[in-house]
């Protein structure tokens, strides 16, 4: 088969895959490049045309930022609370319930049938029902009230918890989508622009070159970066020349704190850096201006600062 003519593909969409953060940055140039020549016969109606797809992206990416957030959030909710169910919850109960009702005797095998395993191990799912279960045994022992009370108590916490995620996971699908389509949207709309500005000017099309972010559509570094990292190590993810007005966005997947900084050489501890924190579950824009005395480092680096959990990140340089 014959590979579709270059000509025909987009660039607009190709430098801008799996980086939301990149198409906002080309599409806020071109807009701004094309706002300064509104008043111009050619340009005027393009930024009139273009202008609200760009709107339309950058609320979109707003949103979707901010569900991710929620996202995150309500995961790591319900990851704490299936953590505290198999540790020190189904410890407690099940002391309480020996102290009425003895190991090995007919009701302590009613209650607790397979002894801690269905709350510890099983999906989520099955957790929150082995709670479900152990809230209806308990009903109506007067002995073990009490434990009742605080089984109901955090079975409401559980259910409520992993509604929110349910939830939010169908509302960051929702807001993927629509990003998605104001990207193609926006993107479909520059290469119209730059459809326009070849027949205005087809004798010499780079005339036109001023406004697109022409550095960035067509760099070949990669955008994003994804990664592990192990209690209390660092590690370098990029080496880039930073300007000082770049920004990255740092997505803190796992339920520690993690730690990004700038370095002056290849995989040196964060010691004598600025290191900038980013919590458990949240999306945070950093500006290298932030990195205080060491905007001119060329090697981004994380750290995870737990010392007990494994860290998961994603770093969008866009």
């Amino acid at each position: 088969m014959l590979k579709v003519w270059s000509y025909f593909d987009n660039p607009f969409l190709n430098c801008t895959k799996k980086s939301f953060k990149k198409a906002i940055k080309i599409s806020t140039y071109t807009d701004s490049q094309l706002y300064s020549r509104r008043l111009d016969a050619f340009y005027g109606p393009l930024y009139t045309a273009y202008h609200p797809l760009h709107l339309l992206l950058v609320a979109a990416y707003n949103t979707w930022k901010a569900q991710n957030n929620v996202q995150i959030s309500s995961t790591f909710t319900i990851t704490q609370l299936i953590k505290q169910l198999s540790s020190t919850k189904i410890e407690a109960w099940s002391l309480q319930i020996q102290g009425v009702y003895p190991k090995k005797t007919a009701p302590y095998i009613v209650l607790l049938a397979h002894g801690h395993k269905p709350y510890q191990k099983g999906t989520r799912l099955e957790r929150i029902g082995a709670v479900a279960q152990l809230k209806e045994n308990l009903t109506g022992i007067a002995a073990l009230a009490a434990t009742e009370a605080d089984v109901t108590a955090f079975l409401a916490l559980l259910e409520t918890a992993n509604s929110a995620q349910s939830g939010n996971k169908g509302n960051k699908i929702t807001n993927s989508s629509t990003i998605s389509t104001a990207l193609l949207n926006a993107m479909n709309g520059m290469y119209s622009i730059l459809g326009s500005c070849i027949t205005q000017y087809n004798a010499n099309p780079t005339l036109s070159s001023a406004i697109f972010d022409m550095a960035t559509i067509r760099s070949q570094q990669q955008s994003v970066y994804t990664g592990a990292i192990k209690p209390l190590l660092d590690a370098t993810v990029a080496e880039r020349t930073f300007l000082p007005t770049d920004s990255i966005d740092f997505t803190n997947h796992g339920t520690g704190p993690l730690g990004l900084y700038l370095a002056a050489q290849n995989n040196q501890a964060p010691t004598i850096y600025t290191v900038i924190e980013i919590a458990a579950g949240i999306i945070m824009t950093i500006d290298i201006s932030m990195f205080t005395g060491n905007t001119g480092n060329n090697f981004l680096s994380v750290v995870n600062l737990s010392a007990t959990l494994v860290g998961h990140y994603e770093i969008d340089l866009g």
